[in-house]
């Protein structure tokens, strides 16, 4: 009997198609033009996985839907949502193994799988379902929303007064203007009279 169970279980999804699956992100432009090397981040609730657009990607299978979010340069986020469906093995081992092998197809992700290409726009957000892929062509998907671009870094301020040290060692604010005197004012210079230059502007005495 043990035997038997064994062999159903050594049947199911988890052998047939494994815990992986490989899935291509290709990144356009709202134009339609391809960019590659956009950094893609996709992940579901067995894990993240990382890699470029314009290549191959493996990510844990699961029954839940996968999310992908890449970035590039100049351009607003590409966001996607692939829907999760049963696979082949699933269906067979259900038929073959029954409730124990499914429960296994289940708990693994095996049991499941994404569209094996998908392509996202920068600036939109989209979902994609294996049913609509035909054969091993790219799956479009259906555009749900928008993305806004990322906020762009502020510039350094600029102006700032820097603290130099003059030739004594004390410091000066080198980069800042002195105030300019208000009209009519006498120089601090002028101010400075000698006592005998008052004397000389007396009358003589008699």
């Amino acid at each position: 009997m043990g035997t038997a169970v064994l062999s159903i279980l050594m049947g199911c999804a988890s052998v047939t198609h494994g815990t992986t699956q490989t899935v291509k992100i290709e990144t356009l432009t709202p134009g339609g033009q391809t960019v590659e090397g956009a950094e893609c981040r996709l992940s579901n609730d067995k894990g993240e996985a990382l890699g470029l657009s314009g290549q191959s990607v493996p990510v844990r299978r699961s029954g839940g839907n996968l999310s992908i979010h890449c970035t590039q340069a100049g351009q607003a986020p590409a966001v996607g949502s692939a829907v999760s469906r049963v696979n082949a093995g699933m269906v067979g081992n259900v038929l073959i193994g029954g409730a124990i092998g499914a429960a296994i197809d289940v708990g693994t992700g095996s049991g499941f799988n994404y569209p094996s290409w998908m392509q996202l726009v920068f600036g939109e957000e989209r979902t994609f379902d294996r049913s609509t892929q035909q054969g091993d062509q790219p799956v479009a998907g259906v555009t749900v929303g928008t993305t806004t671009p990322l906020a762009a870094a502020k510039p350094p301020v600029t102006g700032t007064v820097v603290a130099k040290k003059d030739s004594g060692g004390s410091s000066a604010q080198g980069a800042r203007p002195a105030a300019p005197e208000p009209a009519g004012a006498v120089p601090a210079s002028a101010a400075r009279v000698s006592m005998d230059d008052l004397s000389a502007l007396l009358p003589a005495k008699p």
